[in-house]
């Protein structure tokens, strides 16, 4: 499960580094489906969205987080967040603890198809999904409005030993899941300067610091196109989203050389008098020192199942007047 790794320990946040400028197969831990970036073959097919018409420069917007939990149980630690158009979630990372991955979707998923090894289950009078395993449970439920929520709470890595009475937790966490507005998030950071065609996507939050991430595409959902097992035998679909090609800027106030190692990049020219390396066959950049932390600006391609799309540009030279033009605002 990689996207479990991905939020596990801040030890293991290198490998999520490693893998954030490139197109793939994301497994998510919250519902234990894949999802596919992609891009629809003819862009007049292209589905509605709810993002801003236009390139969004200058201060991000607030961005309202609407995933509200009205019982937790004990013993998790501070979570991050995700909020905005294409984003509504929550993760508590698993540190010698248990863990709690909780989102709603927003691109008009319908609920899942394949549901091969899942039981049915009733949420606050709605009809859902549900899965246990021996450290994790997933619930899958739609709210009033028709959207559908993913559950995922668990103790240790598949295969640790056996925790008992996951199922009734994961249950009672679902059974308070609203869409009541919670907080707003806000960046540290504003960019002036970003690529024609992006939009303001979604705002991530956590005690480290922020990432925002912008998009060509509507971020809705284009359909499931097959078929994943985890490792610990639980089944979902590849899911197919119309994200584009998109940025994420990120800020950590982790000392310099922790989040991501520098001695693993290539030094390129100053960005904004400090210290700057890329990484990951240039689909990352990392300004070192920027106000007492790290800024990374990563880009993300399309890929499709469909057809084959022509390789991007060297993007390097964009990462790089992105950065340049990042702003602090504290």
């Amino acid at each position: 499960m990689a996207g479990v790794r991905a939020g596990i320990a801040r030890s293991h946040r290198r490998r999520r580094y490693a893998s954030a400028g490139l197109a793939a197969f994301t497994l998510l831990a919250v519902s234990g489906t894949a999802v596919l970036v992609a891009r629809p073959e003819q862009p007049a097919s292209r589905p509605a969205d709810n993002l801003a018409a236009n390139a969004q420069t200058g201060p991000v917007p607030p961005q309202e987080c609407r995933l509200s939990l009205g019982w937790l149980p004990e013993g998790l630690v501070e979570p991050s967040r995700i909020c905005g158009p294409t984003a509504q979630s929550v993760l508590y990372p698993m540190y010698d603890g248990p863990y709690l991955s909780v989102s709603i979707d927003q691109s008009g998923w319908q609920g899942p198809r394949n549901t091969r090894g899942w039981e049915p289950v009733t949420v606050n009078g709605e009809a859902g999904y549900l899965v246990t395993r021996a450290t994790r449970t997933f619930v899958k439920f739609p709210l009033p409005s028709g959207r559908w929520v993913s559950v995922e709470y668990g103790v240790g890595m598949p295969g640790a030993r056996a925790t008992a009475g996951l199922e009734a937790t994961a249950r009672r966490i679902a059974e308070h899941i609203s869409e009541t507005p919670t907080e707003s998030l806000n960046a540290p950071f504003a960019p002036t300067y970003l690529p024609p065609g992006q939009r303001l996507a979604n705002l991530r939050r956590d005690g480290d610091g922020a990432s925002v991430t912008y998009q060509d595409g509507s971020g809705r959902i284009i359909g499931a196109t097959s078929t994943s097992t985890t490792e610990d035998g639980v089944i979902g679909e590849f899911l197919e989203f119309d994200d584009g090609a998109g940025y994420r800027i990120s800020w950590t106030s982790n000392p310099p050389g922790d989040y991501l190692p520098l001695k693993q990049g290539e030094r390129i020219a100053d960005i904004q008098g400090r210290p700057a390396h890329r990484f990951n066959e240039d689909g990352i950049v990392v300004v070192d020192g920027f106000h007492g932390g790290q800024l990374t600006v990563s880009t993300r391609y399309p890929v499709s199942l469909h057809r084959k799309l022509p390789k991007p540009a060297n993007p390097t030279p964009e990462l790089v007047r992105i950065a340049e033009g990042v702003r602090w605002l504290g």
